[in-house]
């Protein structure tokens, strides 16, 4: 849709101010189309288009740090936000306590889902988790090519088409890496912008932002983030085991694809 008919729309329906017609596009969108909205030299909103299925279950995904939903299109074309400010480059800051800020802040809010959503992305949505995160193993595997030795990409194919089936569905933000994140001047996460959603188990997104970044790719960080995301484990009586580490280590390669 060309986004001059949705300003007008938008001034139309009063949702923005009639004097807010300059448009800065925006570059990084995964799967969207995205421009901000300014108010002279500020940014002041972000319209975003996408698929109606995508932006549907976009609308549903509401979490704090998120970017502020101001409209969704009644035939589900776009979404206006609010802009979030704030620094947008990761410079290697505190891994262990940004994965604890998100573990805490985000994914332990997020929305679960009843038996009759599927899970993987709205528009491409999957029976089993385990066979859209398959689906990504073999997307991730094309990008990763020669990167690592068939044998590794067999070992991890083994590991993610054997891991258990559980029925644990949430709306996840999908897109949970460093490029997605909002800094304060200290460091501190201070909101995530841009989702992809995808239904499926709230692991996934902490992963995601763990292997976003190249610094300190190392397990120990991870058990007491995985603490506050993982359910009870069904084979052992802690809510955090060695399973779960076989299974991070398993969807870790999928995730960096």
């Amino acid at each position: 849709m060309d986004v001059q008919l949705i300003l007008n729309e938008l001034h139309e329906t009063g949702v923005l101010e009639s004097h807010m017609r300059n448009l800065k596009p925006l570059t990084g969108g995964t799967s969207s189309k995205v421009v901000v909205v300014m108010d002279g030299t500020k940014p002041r909103y972000v319209i975003k288009q996408n698929d109606p299925a995508v932006v549907e279950a976009e609308a549903e995904l509401q979490v704090e740090k998120l970017s502020r939903l101001v409209y969704v299109d009644p035939l589900h074309r776009y979404l206006v936000y609010t802009f979030r400010s704030g620094l947008t480059q990761y410079h290697g800051r505190n891994k262990s306590d940004l994965l604890l800020r998100l573990a805490t802040e985000v994914i332990s809010h997020y929305k679960p889902f009843g038996e009759e959503r599927r899970y993987g992305y709205p528009d491409h949505p999957f029976v089993e988790w385990r066979d859209f995160l398959l689906h990504r193993t073999k997307e991730s595997e094309k990008i990763i090519q020669d990167v690592l030795p068939p044998e590794d990409h067999r070992f991890v194919h083994t590991l993610v088409a054997g891991s258990p089936q559980r029925n644990i569905k949430y709306l996840l933000h999908g897109d949970c890496g460093v490029h997605n994140f909002v800094f304060a001047e200290n460091g501190t996460l201070t909101g995530i912008i841009d989702p992809d959603p995808v239904v499926g188990e709230p692991l996934y997104d902490l992963i995601y932002a763990f292997c976003s970044s190249p610094d300190r790719l190392i397990v120990v960080l991870m058990p007491p983030p995985m603490e506050l995301v993982m359910p009870r484990c069904p084979v052992c009586p802690n809510s955090f085991c060695t399973n779960a580490l076989k299974v991070m280590f398993s969807l870790s390669v999928v995730y960096v694809g």
